[in-house]
C-alpha cells in the first residue's frame, strides 16, 4: 500500500481535469476521487482509479463520442487510463435507482443505468478528493442508515449472484475475485456496524479483530492475496461468508433502528 501514487497516475488525474471541462463544458457538474487512493490503501499493482463524474444532464452521442476518442488516445500514452472505473452520473439523480448512467471501465465506454449507490458517496463525503467542479455537499441528498442498509444489501447480492448463483460466471474462479469477495464482505460488514465506509484492508483488519473466529483465515488468506500472495480461498467458503453476511447485516440495521 502507498499514499503517493506513480507519477502516471498523477499525469492521468491532472488530464482528466483540462479534458473533460474541454470535451463536457457547461454540462459538467464535477469530478471526484474516491477508493483506495483517497483511503491511504492504494496498491500500484492491484488497486483502480475510482472517479465520479459528475453532469447536468446525461452525455449527448456528440460528447459520448469524442470522450471515449479523448480515452482512447490517453490509454495509448498512459496505461493508467484503462484501469479507470469512472461512473458519469446526472446531478439530480445521484442517488437514484435506474438513472441514466455512463461507466467507463476495462477500457470500455458503455451507457446504462445507475443504481443509485449512496456508499461511493459517503466515500467521497469523508475523503474524496473534487478533482474539478461543485462540492458534493452542494447537491448530494442526505444519505439515511436506511439509505446505507438498503445498498449495502445490494452489495451483497451482487457478490450471492456471482459467487453462488451464476454457475457460468466468469469471476467465481478467478483467485482475485474471490480475494475481492472476501474483503468486499469483510467492508459491508464493517458498514453495517458503523454506519460508514473505510477501505477494504482497514476493514479487513477490523472483522478479524471482531466478527467470529470462523472467518478469520479467509480474510487473512485474502489480504494475503491482495497483498500479491495468491491464496486458494474456497468457494463454499465464500458462499457461507456471504450467508453471515446478511444476517448479521439484517441484526446490526434491527439493533439501529430499536436504538
Amino acid at each position: 500500500m502507498t499514499r503517493t501514487p506513480p507519477n502516471d497516475v498523477i499525469t492521468l488525474l491532472d488530464d482528466l481535469k483540462v479534458n473533460l471541462p474541454l470535451i463536457l463544458g457547461r454540462n459538467l457538474v464535477g469530478i471526484y476521487l474516491y477508493g483506495s487512493l483517497t483511503q491511504k490503501a492504494f496498491n500500484p499493482e492491484r488497486s483502480d482509479i475510482d472517479l465520479i463524474v459528475v453532469t447536468q444532464r446525461d452525455l449527448s452521442e456528440a460528447q459520448f463520442k469524442k470522450l471515449y476518442a479523448w480515452l482512447k488516445r490517453a490509454a495509448k500514452s498512459n496505461p493508467w487510463t484503462e484501469l479507470l472505473q469512472m461512473l458519469f452520473l446526472l446531478k439530480e439523480e445521484v442517488l437514484t435507482m435506474n438513472s441514466k448512467a455512463c461507466l467507463y471501465q476495462f477500457g470500455k465506454f458503455n451507457r446504462g443505468s445507475s443504481d443509485g449507490n449512496p456508499i461511493f458517496w459517503i466515500n467521497i463525503l469523508k475523503s474524496g478528493v473534487v478533482l474539478y467542479g461543485a462540492r458534493p455537499e452542494t447537491f448530494v441528498p442526505e444519505i439515511t442508515s436506511d439509505t446505507l442498509y438498503e445498498a449495502l444489501v445490494r452489495e451483497v447480492g451482487y457478490l450471492r449472484e456471482e459467487i453462488v448463483e451464476k454457475p457460468d460466471s466468469e469471476w467465481r474462479d478467478v483467485p482475485k475475485y474471490r480475494a475481492y469477495a472476501v474483503l468486499t464482505i469483510s467492508r459491508i460488514l464493517y458498514s453495517f456496524a458503523k454506519g460508514t465506509i473505510v477501505s477494504k484492508p482497514k476493514a479487513a483488519r477490523w472483522a478479524i479483530r471482531n466478527l467470529p473466529e470462523q472467518w478469520s483465515d479467509i480474510i487473512r488468506q485474502a489480504l494475503a492475496s491482495d497483498a500479491g500472495q495468491p491464496e486458494d480461498i474456497r468457494l463454499n467458503k465464500i458462499s457461507q461468508f456471504i450467508n453471515f453476511a446478511e444476517e448479521a447485516g439484517a441484526s446490526y440495521h434491527k439493533r439501529q433502528v430499536k436504538a
